[in-house]
This record gives C-alpha cells, structure tokens and sequence, in this order.
C-alpha cells in the first residue's frame, strides 16, 4: 500500500499537479517606484557599489544578517540564481544588515561570488526593512517590481519563474534581442 501511495505522488508531482506559478508569498509591486539610490562598502573589496551603477540590469537585493535563521538558507539560494542568470543581465546584491566585517567573513567563508554589502542600518531603513531577510527586485529601469520577505520553499524556483518572466520583456520577446 505505501508504494502505491509513493508511486501515485510521484505520478502527480511528474504530471503537473503541483501548484503553477509564482508563490502568493511574492508580491508584485505594481506602480513604477523608483528605488532609492545608495552607496555602500563592499566586503573585501575597495569602493562603493551604488544602485545606480546597476542601470539597465535586473537586481536583486536581499538585506540579511548572519544571526537571522532564514537567511541562512536565503543567502546561498541567492548566490545559486547569481550565478545562474548573471551572465543574463541579472545582478544579485546581498545587503548584510549592521554586522561587523570579521564576523560575516567568518560566517560566509568562500561561498559567495555576489557582492556582499556593508549597512549600519540607514539604507535598510530607508527601503523599510523591519524584518530579515527582506528581498525586493528591481527592474533594468530602477523601479521596484517585486519584494518577498522572509523564506520559504520554492525560494528558487519562484525566483527563476520571475526573472525569466523579466527577462522575456513585453510581449514574450526576448529582452536581449533588443
């Protein structure tokens, strides 16, 4: 009997009978925002990175802390999607929220290849985190046009399903075709 039930969940997960489409969780912000601007310190790296030099390329930001549970699973399903859409015009942005260098190098060793970000507070309170991780995408315009908080599962995928959806611009035409 329980391979039966086995085989009959696998034949519905294979068939599509899990849910379509990008989780309620993720809300669509549906008037064009401009996101503010920022500057801040990258870890182990010299200069400032600001938004705006992210013009033209889809960004994503996550504000986290190494203390904060969901982040720990958040920050490395982001470091997955970096490297699978960053050569596609996708940035991802991980916003560390009012912790010292030494203890987010110690907590991220080696496994992140996107820019880890430096902020006391003031850029988080500006964007009106209250909560960690708080995700929010923006646009090649630099206008908001989606934000999660929190984590949960199908993390990636519903990523990947919105950025593919981003990526294809109007009309399902390819956005890097023109």
């Amino acid at each position: 009997m329980l391979k039966r039930i086995l085989l009959l969940t696998l034949l519905l997960n294979v068939i599509g009978c899990e849910p379509e489409g990008i989780g309620a969780d993720w809300k669509r912000i549906q008037h064009e925002h401009p996101a503010p601007d920022f500057s801040l310190a990258q870890l182990d790296a010299e200069g400032v990175v600001r938004l705006s030099d992210y013009h033209g390329r889809i960004v994503i930001m996550e504000f986290w802390a190494t203390w904060c549970g969901p982040c720990r699973f958040s920050t490395p399903s982001l470091e997955v999607i970096y490297r699978k859409y960053r050569e596609q015009g996708v940035s991802v942005l991980l916003i560390n929220q009012q912790e010292g260098p030494d203890r987010i190098r110690k907590w991220a060793e080696d496994r992140f290849t996107a820019p880890i970000l430096l902020d006391d507070g003031q850029v988080g309170s500006r964007y009106g985190v209250t909560g960690i991780p708080r995700l929010f995408i923006v646009d090649q315009t630099g206008h908001f046009a989606w934000a999660h908080e929190g984590y949960s599962g199908g993390f990636e995928r519903n990523l990947s399903l919105i950025l593919d959806e981003m990526l294809a611009g109007p009309e399902g035409t390819d956005a890097a075709d023109g």
